[in-house]
Protein backbone atom coordinates (compact mmCIF):
# COMPACT_ATOMS: atom_id res chain seq x y z
CA UNK A 1 0.00 0.00 0.00
CA UNK A 2 1.22 3.30 -1.14
CA UNK A 3 2.34 5.12 2.11
CA UNK A 4 0.94 9.03 1.42
CA UNK A 5 -1.71 10.97 -0.47
CA UNK A 6 0.00 14.20 0.27
CA UNK A 7 3.14 15.48 -2.62
CA UNK A 8 4.96 18.28 -2.35
CA UNK A 9 2.53 19.82 0.44
CA UNK A 10 -0.56 19.04 -1.79
CA UNK A 11 -4.09 17.01 -1.20
CA UNK A 12 -4.36 14.81 -3.59
CA UNK A 13 -8.07 14.15 -4.64
CA UNK A 14 -7.38 12.80 -7.94
CA UNK A 15 -7.56 8.97 -7.35
CA UNK A 16 -10.03 8.45 -10.45
CA UNK A 17 -7.98 9.38 -12.66
CA UNK A 18 -4.27 7.26 -11.73
CA UNK A 19 -3.32 6.07 -7.80
CA UNK A 20 0.34 5.81 -6.36
CA UNK A 21 2.20 2.94 -7.19
CA UNK A 22 1.88 0.39 -4.04
CA UNK A 23 5.05 -0.52 -2.65
CA UNK A 24 4.98 -3.89 -2.66
CA UNK A 25 4.17 -3.46 -6.26
CA UNK A 26 6.79 -1.60 -6.87
CA UNK A 27 9.45 -4.08 -5.57
CA UNK A 28 7.87 -6.87 -7.39
CA UNK A 29 8.42 -5.07 -10.52
CA UNK A 30 11.83 -4.66 -10.09
CA UNK A 31 12.64 -8.14 -9.23
CA UNK A 32 10.80 -8.82 -12.49
CA UNK A 33 12.70 -6.05 -14.64
CA UNK A 34 16.08 -7.92 -13.17
CA UNK A 35 15.25 -11.33 -13.38
CA UNK A 36 13.26 -11.81 -16.85
CA UNK A 37 14.03 -8.93 -18.93
CA UNK A 38 14.42 -10.74 -22.06
CA UNK A 39 11.85 -10.61 -24.54
CA UNK A 40 9.30 -13.54 -23.62
CA UNK A 41 9.30 -14.68 -27.13
CA UNK A 42 12.77 -15.62 -27.12
CA UNK A 43 13.34 -19.44 -27.43
CA UNK A 44 16.64 -19.51 -24.93
CA UNK A 45 16.50 -19.90 -21.99
CA UNK A 46 15.94 -16.41 -20.29
CA UNK A 47 13.18 -16.03 -22.53
CA UNK A 48 11.73 -18.53 -21.03
CA UNK A 49 11.98 -17.17 -18.25
CA UNK A 50 10.58 -14.40 -18.83
CA UNK A 51 7.31 -15.99 -20.51
CA UNK A 52 7.24 -18.35 -17.44
CA UNK A 53 6.24 -14.57 -15.66
CA UNK A 54 4.33 -13.73 -17.85
CA UNK A 55 1.95 -16.33 -17.70
CA UNK A 56 2.03 -16.75 -14.35
CA UNK A 57 0.66 -13.30 -14.00
CA UNK A 58 -1.94 -13.88 -16.93
CA UNK A 59 -2.84 -17.19 -14.53
CA UNK A 60 -2.88 -15.09 -11.59
CA UNK A 61 -5.04 -12.28 -12.92
CA UNK A 62 -7.50 -14.25 -14.32
CA UNK A 63 -8.45 -16.26 -11.29
CA UNK A 64 -8.31 -13.47 -8.90
CA UNK A 65 -11.09 -12.12 -11.69
CA UNK A 66 -13.18 -15.05 -11.40
CA UNK A 67 -12.46 -15.93 -15.12
CA UNK A 68 -12.21 -19.64 -16.29
CA UNK A 69 -8.63 -20.96 -16.47
CA UNK A 70 -8.88 -24.13 -17.73
CA UNK A 71 -10.90 -26.16 -20.02
CA UNK A 72 -11.62 -26.05 -23.46
CA UNK A 73 -13.72 -23.10 -23.42
CA UNK A 74 -11.42 -21.36 -21.18
CA UNK A 75 -11.56 -17.49 -20.38
CA UNK A 76 -8.67 -15.39 -22.22
CA UNK A 77 -6.98 -12.42 -20.55
CA UNK A 78 -5.48 -10.16 -23.10
CA UNK A 79 -2.78 -7.53 -21.99
CA UNK A 80 -2.96 -4.03 -23.42
CA UNK A 81 -1.54 -0.35 -22.99
CA UNK A 82 -4.27 0.39 -20.78
CA UNK A 83 -7.75 0.58 -20.66
CA UNK A 84 -9.18 3.08 -23.74
CA UNK A 85 -6.83 0.49 -25.85
CA UNK A 86 -8.59 -2.54 -24.10
CA UNK A 87 -12.10 -0.99 -24.50
CA UNK A 88 -11.42 -0.12 -28.22
CA UNK A 89 -10.51 -3.95 -28.84
CA UNK A 90 -13.17 -5.07 -26.83
CA UNK A 91 -15.67 -3.07 -28.66
CA UNK A 92 -13.89 -2.85 -32.82
CA UNK A 93 -12.68 -6.58 -32.89
CA UNK A 94 -15.76 -7.49 -33.03
CA UNK A 95 -15.99 -10.42 -36.18
CA UNK A 96 -19.43 -11.24 -37.70
CA UNK A 97 -22.01 -8.45 -40.01
CA UNK A 98 -22.89 -5.37 -38.32
CA UNK A 99 -25.75 -5.45 -35.87
CA UNK A 100 -26.89 -2.97 -33.02
CA UNK A 101 -24.29 -1.37 -31.48
CA UNK A 102 -25.30 0.47 -27.65
CA UNK A 103 -23.81 3.01 -25.33
CA UNK A 104 -24.14 5.58 -23.17
CA UNK A 105 -23.02 8.80 -21.81
CA UNK A 106 -21.82 6.98 -19.11
CA UNK A 107 -18.99 5.53 -20.98
CA UNK A 108 -15.88 6.85 -20.90
CA UNK A 109 -14.62 8.21 -24.61
CA UNK A 110 -12.56 5.48 -25.12
CA UNK A 111 -15.78 3.36 -25.16
CA UNK A 112 -17.91 6.07 -27.61
CA UNK A 113 -15.50 6.67 -30.05
CA UNK A 114 -15.23 3.10 -30.91
CA UNK A 115 -18.74 2.57 -30.64
CA UNK A 116 -18.87 5.55 -33.01
CA UNK A 117 -16.27 4.01 -35.34
CA UNK A 118 -18.29 0.78 -35.87
CA UNK A 119 -21.39 2.99 -36.65
CA UNK A 120 -18.90 4.11 -39.21
CA UNK A 121 -18.40 0.49 -40.51
CA UNK A 122 -22.00 -0.05 -40.74
CA UNK A 123 -23.28 -0.73 -37.39
CA UNK A 124 -26.81 0.62 -36.09
CA UNK A 125 -26.47 2.84 -33.20
CA UNK A 126 -28.44 2.91 -30.06
CA UNK A 127 -27.91 5.49 -27.01
CA UNK A 128 -29.02 4.15 -24.23
CA UNK A 129 -30.94 6.82 -22.20
CA UNK A 130 -29.31 7.71 -18.80
CA UNK A 131 -32.05 7.94 -15.62
CA UNK A 132 -32.07 10.29 -12.66
CA UNK A 133 -29.95 7.60 -10.97
CA UNK A 134 -27.35 7.27 -13.32
CA UNK A 135 -28.85 3.86 -14.58
CA UNK A 136 -28.82 2.56 -17.99
CA UNK A 137 -30.44 -0.87 -17.04
CA UNK A 138 -34.04 0.07 -17.95
CA UNK A 139 -32.83 1.36 -21.85
CA UNK A 140 -30.58 -1.99 -21.97
CA UNK A 141 -33.72 -4.36 -20.91
CA UNK A 142 -35.93 -2.44 -23.66
CA UNK A 143 -33.02 -3.13 -26.13
CA UNK A 144 -32.81 -6.68 -25.55
CA UNK A 145 -36.83 -7.35 -25.50
CA UNK A 146 -37.39 -5.05 -28.57
CA UNK A 147 -34.46 -6.59 -30.64
CA UNK A 148 -35.58 -8.43 -33.82
CA UNK A 149 -34.70 -12.30 -34.09
CA UNK A 150 -31.80 -12.18 -36.99
CA UNK A 151 -30.38 -8.78 -35.56
CA UNK A 152 -27.39 -9.11 -33.11
CA UNK A 153 -26.47 -6.45 -30.79
CA UNK A 154 -23.10 -5.63 -28.39
CA UNK A 155 -24.35 -3.52 -25.62
CA UNK A 156 -21.32 -1.42 -23.73
CA UNK A 157 -21.99 -0.77 -20.19
CA UNK A 158 -19.52 0.70 -17.32
CA UNK A 159 -20.05 -0.66 -14.01
CA UNK A 160 -18.87 2.92 -11.94
CA UNK A 161 -19.12 5.53 -13.80
CA UNK A 162 -15.84 7.38 -14.10
CA UNK A 163 -17.47 11.07 -14.19
CA UNK A 164 -20.38 10.53 -11.43
CA UNK A 165 -19.34 7.53 -9.37
CA UNK A 166 -22.48 6.04 -9.65
CA UNK A 167 -22.44 2.65 -10.41
CA UNK A 168 -24.79 0.17 -12.70
CA UNK A 169 -24.52 -3.27 -12.96
CA UNK A 170 -24.98 -5.32 -15.71
CA UNK A 171 -28.69 -7.12 -15.86
CA UNK A 172 -28.04 -10.65 -15.68
CA UNK A 173 -31.12 -11.17 -17.92
CA UNK A 174 -29.54 -8.97 -20.54
CA UNK A 175 -26.36 -11.05 -20.54
CA UNK A 176 -27.69 -14.54 -21.15
CA UNK A 177 -29.67 -13.03 -24.32
CA UNK A 178 -28.70 -15.29 -26.69
CA UNK A 179 -28.08 -12.49 -29.87
CA UNK A 180 -26.56 -10.03 -27.22
CA UNK A 181 -22.72 -9.24 -25.91
CA UNK A 182 -21.64 -7.33 -23.31
CA UNK A 183 -18.67 -5.21 -23.53
CA UNK A 184 -17.81 -4.17 -19.63
CA UNK A 185 -16.13 -1.36 -18.88
CA UNK A 186 -15.02 -2.35 -15.26
CA UNK A 187 -12.16 -0.06 -14.73
CA UNK A 188 -13.23 2.62 -12.06
CA UNK A 189 -15.22 -0.44 -10.23
CA UNK A 190 -12.11 -3.11 -9.37
CA UNK A 191 -11.19 -1.87 -6.49
CA UNK A 192 -14.47 -1.94 -4.90
CA UNK A 193 -16.27 -4.72 -6.25
CA UNK A 194 -15.86 -7.74 -7.89
CA UNK A 195 -15.64 -7.80 -11.43
CA UNK A 196 -19.40 -9.54 -13.27
CA UNK A 197 -17.13 -12.81 -14.53
CA UNK A 198 -18.89 -15.03 -12.73
CA UNK A 199 -22.74 -13.97 -12.69
CA UNK A 200 -23.00 -12.40 -16.66
CA UNK A 201 -20.56 -13.76 -18.09
CA UNK A 202 -19.47 -10.80 -20.05
CA UNK A 203 -18.32 -10.99 -23.70
CA UNK A 204 -15.70 -9.17 -23.03
CA UNK A 205 -14.30 -6.71 -19.33
CA UNK A 206 -11.32 -4.38 -18.97
CA UNK A 207 -9.66 -3.61 -15.97
CA UNK A 208 -6.67 -1.12 -15.65
CA UNK A 209 -3.83 -1.41 -12.41
CA UNK A 210 -3.30 2.15 -12.48
CA UNK A 211 -6.63 2.42 -10.52
CA UNK A 212 -5.39 0.48 -7.46
CA UNK A 213 -2.12 0.73 -6.80
CA UNK A 214 -0.88 -0.88 -9.81
CA UNK A 215 1.41 0.17 -12.93
CA UNK A 216 0.64 2.70 -15.70
CA UNK A 217 1.20 1.59 -19.56
CA UNK A 218 -0.64 -1.83 -18.84
CA UNK A 219 -4.54 -2.89 -18.56
CA UNK A 220 -6.37 -6.38 -19.41
CA UNK A 221 -8.98 -7.47 -21.63
CA UNK A 222 -10.99 -10.34 -20.50
CA UNK A 223 -12.08 -12.44 -23.29
CA UNK A 224 -15.03 -14.95 -23.01
CA UNK A 225 -13.70 -18.53 -24.25
CA UNK A 226 -16.58 -18.91 -26.97
CA UNK A 227 -15.79 -14.84 -28.04
CA UNK A 228 -13.90 -14.58 -31.22
CA UNK A 229 -12.07 -11.08 -31.59
CA UNK A 230 -9.69 -10.01 -34.44
CA UNK A 231 -7.19 -7.93 -33.60
CA UNK A 232 -6.30 -4.54 -33.72
CA UNK A 233 -2.92 -4.58 -34.05
CA UNK A 234 -2.11 -8.06 -35.58
CA UNK A 235 0.87 -10.30 -34.32
CA UNK A 236 1.31 -13.44 -32.63
CA UNK A 237 1.83 -12.49 -29.21
CA UNK A 238 -1.23 -12.55 -26.68
CA UNK A 239 -2.75 -15.05 -28.24
CA UNK A 240 -2.65 -13.62 -31.85
CA UNK A 241 -5.45 -11.26 -30.47
CA UNK A 242 -2.97 -8.28 -29.69
CA UNK A 243 0.53 -7.73 -31.16
CA UNK A 244 4.15 -6.37 -29.40
CA UNK A 245 6.45 -7.59 -27.15
CA UNK A 246 4.94 -7.89 -23.65
CA UNK A 247 6.15 -5.95 -20.52
CA UNK A 248 6.58 -8.91 -18.24
CA UNK A 249 7.74 -6.38 -15.20
CA UNK A 250 4.41 -4.73 -15.53
CA UNK A 251 2.10 -7.67 -15.94
CA UNK A 252 3.99 -9.33 -12.64
CA UNK A 253 2.69 -5.87 -11.41
CA UNK A 254 -0.47 -5.96 -12.32
CA UNK A 255 -0.92 -9.41 -10.79
CA UNK A 256 0.31 -8.18 -7.41
CA UNK A 257 -2.09 -5.37 -7.33
CA UNK A 258 -5.16 -7.10 -8.27
CA UNK A 259 -4.24 -9.76 -5.42
CA UNK A 260 -3.72 -6.85 -3.06
CA UNK A 261 -6.58 -5.10 -4.32
CA UNK A 262 -8.67 -8.30 -3.37
CA UNK A 263 -7.44 -9.39 -0.15
CA UNK A 264 -8.00 -5.94 1.68
CA UNK A 265 -11.08 -4.79 -0.58
CA UNK A 266 -13.75 -5.19 2.14
CA UNK A 267 -11.48 -2.86 4.49
CA UNK A 268 -10.98 -0.58 1.60
CA UNK A 269 -14.69 -0.27 0.77
CA UNK A 270 -15.51 0.91 4.29
CA UNK A 271 -12.23 3.31 4.80
CA UNK A 272 -12.95 5.02 1.72
CA UNK A 273 -16.56 5.24 2.18
CA UNK A 274 -16.58 7.01 5.43
CA UNK A 275 -13.46 9.20 4.17
CA UNK A 276 -15.68 10.23 1.31
CA UNK A 277 -18.84 11.24 3.36
CA UNK A 278 -16.69 13.02 5.92
CA UNK A 279 -15.08 15.20 2.74
CA UNK A 280 -18.33 15.69 1.49
CA UNK A 281 -20.14 17.01 4.94
CA UNK A 282 -17.05 19.24 5.26
CA UNK A 283 -17.00 20.68 1.54
CA UNK A 284 -21.05 21.21 1.59
CA UNK A 285 -21.15 22.98 5.25
CA UNK A 286 -17.26 24.95 4.25
CA UNK A 287 -19.38 26.43 0.51
CA UNK A 288 -23.14 26.62 2.82
CA UNK A 289 -20.31 29.00 5.37
CA UNK A 290 -19.71 30.68 2.54
CA UNK A 291 -23.00 31.23 1.03
CA UNK A 292 -22.95 28.89 -1.63
CA UNK A 293 -25.18 26.56 -2.69
CA UNK A 294 -23.90 22.40 -3.16
CA UNK A 295 -25.01 19.77 -4.56
CA UNK A 296 -23.81 16.04 -4.38
CA UNK A 297 -24.30 15.22 -7.50
CA UNK A 298 -25.54 11.08 -7.57
CA UNK A 299 -26.22 11.41 -3.83
CA UNK A 300 -29.16 9.32 -4.03
CA UNK A 301 -27.98 6.70 -6.12
CA UNK A 302 -25.63 3.36 -5.62
CA UNK A 303 -22.04 4.90 -5.57
CA UNK A 304 -18.68 3.95 -5.49
CA UNK A 305 -17.05 4.63 -2.55
CA UNK A 306 -14.11 6.54 -4.23
CA UNK A 307 -15.99 9.21 -6.21
CA UNK A 308 -17.70 12.45 -5.00
CA UNK A 309 -18.76 14.59 -7.34
CA UNK A 310 -19.87 18.33 -6.35
CA UNK A 311 -21.73 21.08 -8.03
CA UNK A 312 -21.06 24.66 -6.46
CA UNK A 313 -24.49 26.99 -8.26
CA UNK A 314 -23.14 29.29 -10.64
CA UNK A 315 -19.62 28.72 -10.62
CA UNK A 316 -17.22 27.98 -13.03
CA UNK A 317 -15.83 24.38 -12.52
CA UNK A 318 -12.52 25.00 -14.35
CA UNK A 319 -12.17 27.95 -12.67
CA UNK A 320 -12.94 26.41 -9.45
CA UNK A 321 -10.26 23.66 -9.75
CA UNK A 322 -7.76 25.87 -11.01
CA UNK A 323 -7.70 27.62 -8.05
CA UNK A 324 -8.00 24.39 -5.60
CA UNK A 325 -4.93 23.66 -7.68
CA UNK A 326 -3.47 27.02 -6.29
CA UNK A 327 -4.40 26.09 -2.71
CA UNK A 328 -2.79 22.67 -3.26
CA UNK A 329 -5.79 20.92 -3.43
CA UNK A 330 -5.66 18.62 -6.65
CA UNK A 331 -9.26 18.01 -8.02
CA UNK A 332 -10.67 17.19 -11.52
CA UNK A 333 -14.00 18.45 -13.55
CA UNK A 334 -14.45 15.05 -15.01
CA UNK A 335 -12.14 12.04 -16.62
CA UNK A 336 -8.82 12.92 -17.00
CA UNK A 337 -8.72 11.41 -20.52
CA UNK A 338 -11.31 14.31 -21.26
CA UNK A 339 -9.37 16.99 -19.30
CA UNK A 340 -8.52 19.14 -22.05
CA UNK A 341 -12.12 19.37 -22.92
CA UNK A 342 -14.44 22.75 -22.23
CA UNK A 343 -17.38 20.90 -22.10
CA UNK A 344 -19.54 19.74 -19.11
CA UNK A 345 -19.16 16.07 -18.31
CA UNK A 346 -21.40 13.92 -20.39
CA UNK A 347 -22.97 11.87 -18.03
CA UNK A 348 -23.61 14.86 -15.48
CA UNK A 349 -25.55 16.02 -17.97
CA UNK A 350 -27.45 13.14 -18.83
CA UNK A 351 -28.79 12.75 -15.20
CA UNK A 352 -31.13 15.59 -16.17
CA UNK A 353 -30.32 17.75 -13.68
CA UNK A 354 -30.69 21.30 -13.37
CA UNK A 355 -28.07 23.29 -16.42
CA UNK A 356 -26.36 24.97 -14.25
CA UNK A 357 -25.00 21.35 -11.96
CA UNK A 358 -22.90 20.51 -15.15
CA UNK A 359 -20.92 24.30 -15.33
CA UNK A 360 -20.63 23.69 -11.72
CA UNK A 361 -19.45 20.49 -11.06
CA UNK A 362 -15.71 19.33 -10.02
CA UNK A 363 -14.68 15.79 -9.07
CA UNK A 364 -12.97 14.41 -5.75
CA UNK A 365 -11.90 11.29 -5.67
CA UNK A 366 -10.21 9.15 -2.75
CA UNK A 367 -8.17 6.04 -1.99
CA UNK A 368 -7.09 4.20 1.25
CA UNK A 369 -3.93 6.52 1.01
CA UNK A 370 -6.03 9.16 1.90
CA UNK A 371 -6.38 10.52 5.40
CA UNK A 372 -8.58 11.69 7.89
CA UNK A 373 -5.96 14.77 7.88
CA UNK A 374 -5.87 14.84 4.26
CA UNK A 375 -9.73 15.22 4.12
CA UNK A 376 -10.00 17.95 7.24
CA UNK A 377 -6.62 19.87 5.49
CA UNK A 378 -8.68 19.71 1.67
CA UNK A 379 -11.46 21.03 3.39
CA UNK A 380 -10.28 23.63 4.91
CA UNK A 381 -8.09 24.52 1.98
CA UNK A 382 -11.66 24.46 0.06
CA UNK A 383 -13.30 26.48 2.82
CA UNK A 384 -10.69 29.46 1.91
CA UNK A 385 -11.17 28.67 -2.35
CA UNK A 386 -15.31 29.42 -0.92
CA UNK A 387 -14.51 32.49 0.59
CA UNK A 388 -12.78 33.53 -2.70
CA UNK A 389 -15.95 32.60 -4.46
CA UNK A 390 -18.44 34.49 -2.78
CA UNK A 391 -16.13 37.60 -2.38
CA UNK A 392 -15.90 37.83 -6.33
CA UNK A 393 -12.17 36.52 -7.01
CA UNK A 394 -13.07 33.03 -9.08
CA UNK A 395 -15.46 33.37 -12.79
CA UNK A 396 -19.06 32.56 -12.25
CA UNK A 397 -20.39 30.57 -14.80
CA UNK A 398 -22.71 32.14 -17.52
CA UNK A 399 -26.53 32.09 -17.61
CA UNK A 400 -29.23 31.34 -15.40
CA UNK A 401 -28.52 29.16 -12.21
Amino acid sequence: MAESSRADGGIYLDHAAATPLRPDVDDAMREAARTAFANASSPHALGRRARQLLEDSRERILAALGGLATGRHRDRLVFTSGATEANRLGVLGRSGPPGVIAWSARDHAGVATAAEELVRRGWRPRRLEVDRLGSVADAADALAAGLPADTTAVICLTTACGQTGTVDPPCPAVARHPQIDLHIDHTQAFAWDDPPIRDVRAATLTIAPHKFGGPRGIAGLVVRGVMALEPLQPGPQELGIRGGTESVALAVGFARAVEATVAERAAAVATVTRLRNRLEVGLLAAASAAGLEGLIVGGEAPRAPHVTTIAIAGIDRQSLVMAADLEGVCLATGTACASGSSEPAAAVEALGLPAWVARSAFRASLATTTTDDDVDEAVRRMAFVFRGIAGGGLQRSAGPR
